[in-house]
């Protein structure tokens, strides 16, 4: 299960509370820049409300949080998440970080210094560090218990897939599906070149049920906007009409993501989010995991009767699973 800090505390408190049975594997939760609730505080909640259910963040940005804050909330959080909590990292959404006035200066060196500072700091060692992002001189963790935890990389781009194949110990993934196909290839061959094993990798795509055909709009209009964000040089390797992904973009960059709604193909939506019903939904997973994804995360919008919605995929998904064994 997905959730950001930017829904409302009632939505994510029934998530942690029912995740466990629902069947949930993991809650990952998003921070969405400067927008509802604070981060360390939502992930404390949700590891106290889903018992059992392990918990990640996806993601801390390193360019908005202090270095040494992020090594000790992992250690505390995951502790209370009895040794299961994942620190998944990155850099933050480009145009959020331009909006606060922070540029991006050497973002993949940035990201390697955080996670050799974090393991350094982990292992109790004096760290002295400066780059764009952050500043350390001399410090060390003074924490009774110090261990290391499982970094996941929320990244884009060549360089990004290749950071995370060589240092991370999984990856957390967006985008449409032909781009997912090479990223997955890219990160898979960083790691054999470094003589690592593949990181684990979790997909986590806008998910939107569409049984009625309000929620159906609804999809089309959270698709615009992904396409209107999603760069040229990724769009353009995708199999699909090119010529329509432009006249979307150039429509919601005009009007708004309504304007690209009637331009939304059933193709497109596939490839850009999971929706549809419960069961084509699941068809949509099976072919994420036969790309070699180790997880995938049902996340919002959440929108309409979207509890009932979850509960029925996630039954859906268990029958599936029984039929198979």
């Amino acid at each position: 299960m997905g959730i950001t800090t930017n829904m409302h505390l009632s939505a994510t408190s029934w998530i942690a509370k029912n995740a466990q049975d629902l069947g949930a594997h993991r809650i990952w939760i998003g921070e969405d820049i400067d927008l509802g609730q604070e981060i360390y505080s939502l992930t404390s909640a949700s590891i106290v409300q889903s018992e059992n259910v392990q918990v990640g963040t996806a993601i801390v940005p390193i360019t908005i949080h202090n270095i040494s804050t992020i090594a000790r909330a992992a250690i505390t959080l995951n502790e209370l998440n009895e040794g299961k909590f994942i620190l998944g990292i990155g850099i933050g959404g480009i145009q959020d970080l331009k909006k606060k006035g922070i540029s991006l200066e050497k973002p993949v060196s940035a990201l390697e210094d955080a996670i050799e500072t974090l393991r350094s700091l982990w292992r109790g060692e004096i760290v002295t560090i400066k780059n764009a992002y952050f500043h350390l001189d001399g410090f060390k963790l003074r924490m009774k218990k110090l261990e290391e935890v499982p970094i996941f990389l929320g990244v884009r781009g060549p360089q990004m897939l290749k950071l995370a194949g060589e240092y991370a110990d999984g990856v957390i993934l967006s985008g449409p599906r032909g781009y997912l196909r090479d990223a997955i290839k890219s990160v898979n061959q960083s790691a054999q070149k470094n003589n690592r094993s593949p990181p684990y990798k979790v997909v986590w795509l806008a998910t939107i049920p569409t049984s009625q055909t309000e929620d159906n709009k609804l999809a089309k209009r959270v698709v615009s906007l992904i396409i209107a964000d999603t760069p040229e040089s990724v769009t353009d390797k995708l199999d699909i009409d090119r010529d329509r992904i432009e006249k979307i973009r150039q429509a919601v960059e005009k009007n708004g993501a309504e304007a690209g709604v009637s331009l939304i193909t059933a193709e497109i939506l596939d490839t850009f989010a999971i929706s549809g019903t419960p069961d084509h939904m699941i068809d949509q997973y099976e072919d994420l995991w036969k790309m070699g994804v180790n997880e995938v995360v049902f996340g919002p919008p959440f929108v309409g009767d979207w509890r009932k919605a979850t509960s029925e995929v996630f039954k859906e998904l268990e029958y599936r699973m029984k039929s198979k064994d």
